[in-house]
């Protein structure tokens, strides 16, 4: 007894260092200070008990209140590649951390995800509630971040039923082609090297644009660069986190950073909003001009086949974050995967040459089009490799455990965050052959056709809360990505190579280090 009383009085004793500077720095009076003081004492008495009741898996030490967060915030190596780095020296390929009061478990090779997700994938299904994903979704009113609960399940529904009927005619070829076509005349005007980042956001903020509201704008539209804007910052405020996510009670005595995050993410659900009701006004079933159309649509079908107590989980609401999701969400992964792309095209001209060989083959004199990806083999493997090597979602979303439950030999707990290292999958070199190495044919084999799904390649995530866009995410990235190769040759100013490491700004994202290319039409 003594000995535990001992061991939680030194937990104490750290967790009132560690918070003593902290605490001073945080907003509010001496009373909101003491509560942090507090609440860091308490989370140090629950590390020591949890630690005696499961066999929890191994990780580095936790700071009281910060947990893990110094070494997240660590500037001179990606969290992503930290983790895989433990894994491979020091702890194994499940490991536990805090993210701040919020216990997380990683998991950093093939078996233990396939065990977790698809054996045992119910226990794994829940999302983590987080005080800014509840702004972010409107209450968790959204496919991303809800609970997998029944209105969940018919958002889903509703979700895929709506992308299936855009994808059936000829809307999204029509929409790359005219934006594609606009930007690269852009780019093709460009007399020196340039920064292609700029064109590949404003390029498929207008795609995502077109597509969930069928309006096709000028090329400097105010509102495009206008929600260009908004959507970095708001980015740019996730990935660095808020304290009213940590400390909950902050939640009523918001920082001005919260405050600003919460002003920027109303004007961009009233922007939604405002689209989705001048559909409503001239929607017509025998005319589905874009995705907004294609939910209305799905939402009345639903009504026509649901009971109302059905319907009544699927409000206005709900297809404002629906469409608010494929938006959002459509964006920022195409752009980042599109920039290394041009990067790895530039860098590697001999792998450019292979790739316009093959989109001049198939296509002639046209833009490449959806009847032409089974023969896009070679560009679609290219394509797949990018997104292998780069990563640019290296952690995924979080998950959370609905019940206790196991995984490599040990116990997770009810309520534990788990986050999937896809970019220690996606450069593991016991399921990649030399994974640092930039090699489409990876993706292609014996008889020359695109390799079936591989089980280490997951930029989707796996199991039963995999993306519900990966079935369009696919052809549009192909499509975008054949059509500039089509159009434009891409090199590097003389004397530059490549550099495949990531700026390291965010642990949730792999991102390149800004470069120049040069562009000269074909």
């Amino acid at each position: 007894m003594s000995d535990i009383l001992s061991s939680i009085q030194s937990a104490c004793s750290k967790a009132l260092e560690t918070t003593k500077e902290l605490s001073a720095e945080l907003p509010g009076s001496k009373t909101t200070q003491a509560l942090v003081v507090g609440a860091a004492v308490g989370t140090a008495v629950y590390f020591f008990f949890l630690k005696t009741r499961y066999r929890l898996p191994p990780g580095p030490f936790a700071l009281p209140i910060l947990g893990n967060i110094l070494d997240v915030a660590d500037k001179k190596e990606p969290f992503y590649m930290k983790l895989k780095r433990w894994a491979d020296e020091k702890y194994g390929p499940v490991i536990l951390i805090y993210l701040g009061p919020f216990r997380c478990v990683t998991l950093n090779r093939l078996d233990v995800v396939t065990e977790a997700y698809i054996e045992r994938g119910v226990d794994f299904t829940g999302r983590p509630q987080f005080h800014s994903m509840s702004v972010f979704s409107e209450g968790y009113n959204d496919i991303l971040f809800a609970s997998p609960n029944a209105a969940w399940k018919l958002q889903r529904k509703i979700a895929t039923k709506a992308l299936r009927h855009y994808m059936k005619g000829q809307h999204l070829e029509k929409v790359v082609h005219h934006v594609v076509t606009m930007v690269t005349d852009k780019m093709l005007a460009e007399a020196d090297a340039f920064d292609p980042s700029r064109y590949i956001g404003v390029l498929m903020f207008h795609i995502i644009e077109t597509i969930c509201f069928g309006k096709m704008k000028d090329y400097d539209d105010p509102e495009i660069l206008r929600l260009i804007w908004l959507l970095d910052v708001i980015n740019e405020d996730l990935g660095l986190g808020f304290w009213e996510d940590a400390l909950p009670l902050l939640k009523y005595f918001p920082t001005e950073k919260f405050r600003k995050f919460e002003k920027r993410m109303q004007e961009f659900l009233d922007y939604n909003y405002d689209r989705i009701d001048e559909h409503r006004k001239t929607f017509s079933e025998n005319n589905i001009r874009d995705i907004t159309d294609s939910i209305l649509l799905a939402q009345k079908e639903a009504e026509r086949e649901e009971s109302a107590e059905v319907m009544a989980m699927f409000t206005n609401t709900h297809v404002g974050q629906l469409v608010g999701n494929i938006f959002g969400g459509g964006v920022d992964t195409s752009r980042h995967t599109l920039q290394w792309c041009l990067g790895y095209m530039a860098g590697y001209p001999q792998e450019q040459a292979l790739v316009q060989a093959e989109i001049d083959e198939v296509t002639g004199a046209h833009l490449p089009g959806e009847t032409d990806r089974a023969k896009l083999v070679y560009t679609e493997a290219t394509l797949y490799e990018a997104m292998r090597i780069a990563s640019v979602v290296p952690l995924g979303l979080p998950r959370e455990t609905l019940s206790d439950t196991s995984v490599g030999g040990y116990d997770i707990p009810k309520g534990t965050m788990v986050l999937v290292n896809q970019w220690a999958l996606l450069n593991d070199p016991e399921q990649w052959e030399n994974p640092e190495e930039f090699n489409p044919k990876r993706f292609i084999d014996e008889a020359g056709k695109l390799r079936s799904k591989l089980p280490s390649w997951l930029p989707f995530s796996t199991g039963r809360r995999a993306c519900v866009g990966e079935f369009v995410a696919k052809p549009q990235l192909l499509m975008i990505f054949a059509c500039i190769m089509k159009r434009c040759k891409i090199s590097l100013p003389p004397g530059v190579v490549f550099d495949p490491n990531p700026k390291v700004a965010s642990f949730l994202s792999h991102i390149p280090k800004p470069f120049q290319i040069v562009v000269t039409s074909r």
